[in-house]
């Protein structure tokens, strides 16, 4: 896909020159490119990010009931559609970006996987050419009370294995599983089909879907370093990336 419209969005352009900025590229063989936003400052800014959304994703935004999920999801998918055609050359606009029924992001024709992640008001993407790929980001501390927490994703092995950590050590232990699961899940492309807790996620091995009949393939996961305060992982078919990591400074792009 080629041929950049020359009279963009004026977000997208300012933040595919962030983008630039920081070296971005797009990847190749087995590169996961892993690109993290804060949009702290982006809120006023979303009636623009919203002209690059499509219309199923516009439809989706405007049954959010509260203005803050709105905007969160806007931008979200404006940050997505931008780096997504950076990758295509192309508008974001263009970006060829569906979904599965059960809500795993497809880019049919262009030899990419992707997946999204937004907590709060920071988000993230993985884009690779591997046949899929899942991120998952979440802020440290949580805000989900760790009984809760536990209760809902653990096996019986690591809920043992949790009780004899100490509460600060616990609290990050626990944050990271979840977000191993929640990785390996958007890989997989279950979804909440399948439960979090029939399934162990440990860094190193090849884990495969408990879903029965189900065809998802099997990933590796692996723990992302990332800024404070946030935990996060990634699940990729092949056991490791490279990873490449852009953290962009969204209030930097004018």
């Amino acid at each position: 896909m080629s041929g950049l419209a020359p009279a963009v969005n004026v977000f997208e352009r300012n933040l595919r020159q962030a983008l630039v900025r920081q070296g971005f590229a797009p990847p190749t063989g087995t590169e996961v490119c892993v690109v993290l936003f804060d949009a702290t400052h982006s809120a006023d800014r979303a009636a623009e990010a919203a002209g690059l959304l499509d219309a199923a994703e516009g439809h989706r935004a405007a049954r959010f009931r509260f203005a803050r999920d709105h905007t969160a999801y806007v931008l979200a998918h404006a940050f997505w559609r931008t780096v997504l055609g950076t990758c295509l050359e192309c508008p974001g606009k263009r970006v060829p970006l569906g979904a599965t029924a059960s809500g795993q992001p497809r880019l049919p024709g262009t030899g990419l996987s992707s997946s999204l992640s937004h907590s709060d008001h920071w988000v993230t993407m993985a884009v690779t050419r591997q046949a899929t790929v899942g991120i998952d980001i979440e802020p440290f501390p949580s805000g989900v009370p760790l009984d809760d927490l536990v209760a809902r994703f653990c096996t019986p092995g690591e809920t043992a294995a949790l009780a004899t950590l100490s509460s600060p050590q616990l609290a990050w232990v626990a944050l990271s599983l979840w977000t191993r699961k929640e990785a390996l899940l958007k890989a997989w492309g279950t979804g909440l089909r399948t439960d979090p807790a029939t399934f162990s996620a440990p860094t190193g091995s090849p884990i495969a879907s408990p879903a029965c009949g189900d065809d998802a393939p099997v990933c590796h996961v692996r723990d992302l370093t990332l800024p404070a305060p946030l935990v996060g992982a990634l699940a990729t078919p092949r056991p490791e990336g490279p990873d490449r990591l852009y953290a962009v400074d969204v209030p930097t792009i004018g």
